[in-house]
C-alpha cells in the first residue's frame, strides 16, 4: 500500500491535460516506491529484474492499494477567498447547513469552479487506471476547523463556520460523483466525524487543517476493509493473460504507460 506525501499537491495540477502528462511528482513518488519504471506500472512488467525481486521478496506482483487525498488546498486557497464573510450559496444537495442573510452566489458558479478544479485529478485517475492501477481510492478533503479565529489566521479570510462547511461538503459531493464514474471508491468518513448539524467534532480537532490520529485510524481501517473485500481487484488479470498469450505464441498486449516527461 502507497503511503506517502507529495507537498503541495492539488486536484488542479494533478495532470495536464493539454500534454497528457502527470505533475512530475506524482511520477517521482511512484517511481520511488517501485510501482513505476521506465513509464510503465511495474507490476505489470515483464523485465527480468522484476521477476527477480518479486522471488526474491515473496511478494506477489499485484496491482498496489494506493490512496489519494487532494483538494483541501483547492477548497482554502481558491474557493473559500471567493465566498469569504459576503457570500453565501444553496447547493442541490441534502446538507445540514442554513443559508446565511448574505449575497447568495448561483450554484452554477460554484459548481463550475470545483469542477474545473476536479478536472485534473480526474483525468489523471483514469489515466492511472488505463496504465493498470486498478486498486486506486481516494480520501475527500475533512471537515474544516470549527474554530473561527483560527480558519481566520490559516486562511487568511474570515468565512463563517457554516459556508465553509458547506462549502467542503459540496466539494466532496461533486468528488465523489466524478470519481465513482471511475469506479474509484471513496474512503469517506464524515459521518464519524461530525456531529448531527455536520460540524467536526472537537475530538478530531488537531492544528486547524488535520486531524487527529484517531480519524486516520478510521480511514485506514475503512481503506482495508474495502479493499479486502474488494480482494478480487488485487489478482494481476493482464498479467495472466500475458504469460497465456506468451505461452500460445500470441503477439503480447499492449499497456499504456504512465507518461513520466
Amino acid at each position: 500500500m502507497l503511503l506517502a506525501t507529495v507537498s503541495g499537491l492539488t486536484t488542479h495540477d494533478f495532470f495536464n491535460r493539454k500534454t497528457q502528462e502527470f505533475l512530475p511528482s506524482i511520477i517521482e513518488c511512484l517511481e520511488y516506491e517501485q510501482l513505476v519504471r521506465d513509464g510503465m506500472a511495474t507490476h505489470l512488467s515483464k523485465d527480468e529484474i522484476d521477476f527477480a525481486i518479486a522471488k526474491t521478496s515473496g511478494l506477489p506482483m499485484i496491482p498496489p492499494l494506493i490512496l489519494f487525498t487532494a483538494g483541501d488546498i483547492d477548497v482554502r486557497g481558491v474557493l473559500l477567498p471567493k465566498l469569504a464573510d459576503q457570500y453565501d450559496f444553496v447547493p442541490p444537495f441534502d446538507l445540514p447547513y442554513p443559508v446565511l442573510d448574505r449575497q447568495i452566489i448561483p450554484w452554477d458558479v460554484i459548481a463550475e469552479i470545483i469542477e474545473q478544479r476536479l478536472a485534473p485529478f480526474v483525468e489523471g485517475l483514469k489515466q492511472l487506471r488505463t496504465a493498470g492501477f486498478n486498486r486506486i481510492y481516494v480520501q475527500p478533503v475533512v471537515p474544516p476547523t470549527t474554530d473561527d479565529n483560527r480558519s481566520t489566521q490559516i486562511n487568511g479570510v474570515s468565512c463563517p463556520l457554516s459556508v465553509r462547511s458547506k462549502l467542503v461538503a459540496s466539494f466532496n459531493c461533486l468528488l465523489a460523483d466524478k470519481v465513482s464514474a471511475l469506479d474509484v471508491p471513496v474512503i469517506d468518513i464524515w459521518p464519524q466525524l461530525t456531529s448531527a448539524d455536520g460540524y467536526l467534532l472537537n475530538e478530531y480537532e488537531l492544528d486547524g487543517v488535520h486531524l487527529r490520529p484517531s480519524a486516520a485510524k478510521m480511514h485506514l481501517e475503512q481503506l482495508l476493509e474495502h479493499a479486502i473485500n474488494r480482494a478480487w481487484e488485487s489478482v494481476n488479470h493482464v498479467r495472466h493473460e500475458m504469460f497465456y498469450r506468451m505461452a500460445c505464441g500470441l503477439a503480447p498486449l499492449e499497456t499504456r504507460p504512465a507518461n513520466a516527461s
